[in-house]
């Protein structure tokens, strides 16, 4: 438990540190400066670990997508809140400067931008899951540091390098060291828990002799590690820097001579159309009606179509939200034994039409839904369907027994 919530607080460290490179690399850019100074610039802007624990702690346990959004309203109106008054007490001037107004968008742009990747995420997990269940899962940006992004700081620290920002650069580079040694820890424990659940053979060793020994190897590692560092550090003020927007600027434009008129070239044919030497001189005509009509009907079925598919899409992606998860934050899983209704026989069946197998098919859906809402986990292949009511607690329901003959003349083809 304490190393699941070390992960959960490196992940959200993690994050963080991403987003808070945002609000100096746009100082940088428009020559902006805080007059609390770098230190007080950037707890100001850690403030987003606020929305990165918000997200996603609602992305995991909210079901409803109204919800969803009404808690994502709620809190973009909180960040905006808290902004503001930290820049009007940090100000102090009774009124906002540009770097204040730019600070407040960014933040509100970076809450925005998490509250949509974890939508995403999780509907993409949902896809996934009823797509390719098998298939390699991927991992968000938000949730795993690996040390490959610390070339994300190096980025900036050049960037602040070539725009003459000596902000940028001491956040890019501290970040980057801090970062360094949080995606070692992450990746050692991370590393050392899979290890330990996926070898058996590690089973009579004991967990806190193997992290003791893995630990020490990783402390002398970082240890060395930090020394190295120590150059960099001691030298950052030796840094030469360089403005890439003034390179250009003593360079003179050479002076573009026009051609003159006896050079252009004459329109052939003393300068008419070509649609008119087409019609022999005379006026283009006009469409018929009916070109008119098919060229208009086709736009109809063309808007339709584009309409109907962002439909089907905007459907599925509800759909996926709302069914990765239930209220207590358990994942649901579907209980189907067989394929899904083909979209004929969902409207056929809507229609009114009772036929046989239209009667098979709401018994198949009301026995998975009253496994589903008495179960959660998911039954295994091999259970039959008394031990999966059996597990669900309905043995003795007389309602259960009813439904369990209806479902057993439905399953062995006897309707």
């Amino acid at each position: 438990m304490i190393l699941e919530r070390g992960l959960k607080a490196m992940e959200y460290l993690h994050a963080t540190l991403l987003f808070a490179m945002i609000v100096p690399l746009v100082y940088a850019a428009t020559e902006w400066h805080d007059p609390a100074g770098t230190g007080a610039l950037y707890l100001k802007c850690l403030l987003i670990v606020v929305p990165v624990i918000v997200t996603e702690r609602a992305a995991k346990q909210i079901r409803s997508v109204i919800l969803y959004l009404i808690v994502s309203v709620l809190l973009l109106a909180g960040i905006g809140g808290m902004t503001g008054l930290i820049c009007f007490l940090s100000g102090g001037k009774g009124h906002f400067e540009a770097y204040e107004i730019c600070y407040c968008v960014v933040i509100l742009a970076e809450t925005v931008f998490a509250t949509i990747k974890r939508f995403a995420d999780r509907v993409k997990a949902a896809k996934w899951k009823r797509e390719e269940p098998l298939a390699a899962r991927t991992v968000s940006f938000l949730n795993c540091p690996t040390l490959s992004l610390v070339g994300y700081f190096v980025v900036f620290y050049l960037l602040g390098l070539c725009l003459n920002a000596k902000l940028l650069c001491d956040i890019a580079f501290y970040s980057a060291i801090a970062y360094t040694f949080l995606a070692l820890i992450y990746e050692y424990i991370s590393t050392t828990k899979t290890y330990l659940e996926r070898n058996r053979r590690t089973k009579g060793i004991s967990k806190r002799r193997l992290y003791g020994v893995s630990f020490a190897m990783l402390l002398v590692f970082a240890s060395l590690l930090l020394i190295g560092m120590m150059p960099a550090v001691f030298l950052a003020g030796q840094r030469q820097y360089t403005d890439i927007r003034e390179w250009f600027n003593g360079v003179k434009l050479v002076p573009y001579e026009y051609e003159r008129e006896a050079e252009f070239q004459q329109p052939a044919a003393g300068g008419e159309d070509w649609i008119a030497l087409l019609d022999d001189g005379q006026p283009p005509r006009e469409p018929s009606q009916v070109v008119i009509v098919v060229f208009r009907v086709i736009g109809i079925v063309c808007v339709l179509s584009f309409l109907y598919g962002v439909i089907q899409m905007t459907r599925q992606v509800l759909r996926d939200f709302r069914n990765s998860r239930d209220e207590n934050g358990d994942r649901i899983e579907e209980l189907s034994d067989e394929q899904m209704l083909r979209p004929s026989e969902e409207f056929f069946n809507r229609k009114g039409f009772r036929g046989a197998k239209s009667r098979a098919e709401r018994i198949r859906r009301r026995y998975r839904k009253t496994i589903r809402k008495h179960r959660k986990e998911r039954p295994a292949p091999y259970e039959s369907p008394a031990e999966i009511e059996a597990y669900a607690g309905l043995t003795n329901d007389e309602q259960m027994q009813q439904l369990h003959r209806e479902y057993e003349e439905v399953r062995y083809g006897k309707m």
